[in-house]
């Protein structure tokens, strides 16, 4: 029996890519809240922020069609264990020198380059291992998992470490996460034999063919409509995850009145929020066609993005001269902020699921790794400028015109999409009939 004939629990390959994907994740995004609060302590910078975040998207700018190309003509599972080891090694570097500002951005770098060639590797081996049956389900299990790996890494993991035993201690977690997400993909089952294997020519030739690797991108996204909007939502939505974690210490220092620590009263409500999002996917989504849930999760996120910039004037209204913070407010605020950050995390997961889904339904498979490359690529354009930008528009001015910028942005996407989504959502009902 097929591996992928035994349901998702009893596919051993899927566990072990499962379980290397929590590994990763929980790591990445801890290293990623060690170094923000470290950023935020050292600068007390919105721009420093902005810049920390800006050198992690930059890679995919320079490598990400390179990467895709090297994962398309190579064995993608000895790509994701060699990922993962070096992931692992990129760490060393803030254990022997120690909390220095070049060494964080160069890490976050080096970190952020590598994942250019993990990323597209498992997503392009997971429809290989699951199957077009399982293949909703195991996206919204990863996501699931990339999401609770956001609450346990980033909330719960680094603040806590780093408050009781320190920045060096979580290094050290933090690499061996990674080597044993890189031993779990030594057990998945051998790709068939690629027609060149993962070698220093491949790479010359990755690079060399950058260029026709776009134009080959542009050709097939020209003719799949419904591929270049998925692109478009899932680069959308990591953009504003991006921006708001270059915003986040601030927002709460700006608005809240409290230090950049405290950044959890909006990232845990929001991670729990996703999760109640793929919650609600799993439960009605066979019976919720995707491109309405995409289009109610772009309405949700403008909506919350609105309300959070009104949320900076307020601040201004209830506040008190003479009083530390918000003071009697300061309750409300939270609780008000927390549910924001929540319905925000909610359309988070309406919006990517259904998306990343029908790229993987609508992708050839020869052309996954190029496609998920340019992803990466298109992430990284679309966060490039925003990201040189809201840092020092929200020194000057405040979070709140950030917000306002962004809202308009998803509304403008909805509304670009839509004829798009009437299509595919047509398409799926003659296809049910």
């Amino acid at each position: 029996m097929a591996a992928e004939d035994r349901g998702l629990l009893g596919n051993r390959a899927f566990l072990a890519i499962w379980g290397a994907q929590i590994l990763s994740q929980v790591a990445s995004n801890a290293v990623t809240s060690a170094l923000i609060i470290l950023v935020a302590e050292i600068t007390h910078s919105n721009t420093s922020s902005s810049v920390l975040i800006l050198l992690a998207v930059l890679p995919a700018i320079l490598f990400g069609i390179a990467g895709g190309v090297i994962v398309d003509r190579s064995d993608r599972r000895l790509v994701l264990i060699i990922t993962n080891a070096l992931r692992a090694a990129a760490i060393v570097p803030l254990l022997l020198f120690g909390t220095s500002l070049t060494v964080v951005y160069l890490v976050n770098f080096l970190v952020a380059t590598v994942t250019i060639f993990f990323v597209p590797a498992e997503a392009a081996l997971l429809p290989k291992i699951v199957g077009n049956r399982y293949l909703m389900v195991a996206n919204s299990l990863f996501t699931f998992t990339f999401n609770g790996a956001f609450l346990v890494g980033f909330i719960i993991l680094a603040p806590i470490v780093v408050s009781l035993f320190g920045y060096e201690i979580l290094w050290v977690l933090i690499a061996f996460m990674f080597a044993a997400a890189s031993i779990l993909c030594v057990t998945l089952p051998k790709a068939p034999p690629a027609s060149e294997h993962l070698s220093r020519r491949v790479a010359e030739m990755a690079v060399a063919q950058t260029a026709t690797g776009i134009t080959e991108a542009f050709h097939y996204l020209r003719q799949a409509p419904i591929v270049t909007w998925s692109l478009i939502y899932i680069a959308l939505t990591y953009t504003l995850v991006a921006v708001a974690g270059a915003l986040a210490p601030g927002f709460v220092r700006e608005v809240l009145r409290v230090g950049e620590r405290n950044v959890v009263i909006i990232v845990a409500p929001a991670g729990i929020g996703v999760i109640a999002g793929l919650g609600l996917l799993n439960a009605i989504g066979r019976r919720w066609p995707r491109p309405n849930a995409i289009g109610t999760g772009l309405i949700v996120a403008s909506s919350a993005l609105v309300f959070l910039a009104a949320a900076r004037p307020l601040t201004d209204l209830f506040s008190r001269v003479g009083s530390p913070g918000l003071g009697a407010a300061f309750p409300v605020f939270v609780a008000l902020i927390a549910g924001t950050a929540f319905v925000f995390g909610v359309s988070y997961a309406l919006i990517t699921v259904p998306s990343m889904t029908l790229l993987q339904e609508e992708l050839p498979d020869q052309i996954r790794g190029r496609v998920f490359g340019f992803l990466n690529m298109l992430v990284s354009i679309f966060s490039l400028i925003p990201l040189i930008v809201v840092g020092p528009i929200a020194d000057l001015w405040g979070v709140a015109p950030v917000f306002v910028g962004f809202a308009t942005i998803v509304a403008i996407v909805w509304i670009g999409g839509r004829s798009t989504r009437e299509m595919r959502r047509g398409k799926a009902k003659l296809a049910s009939e």
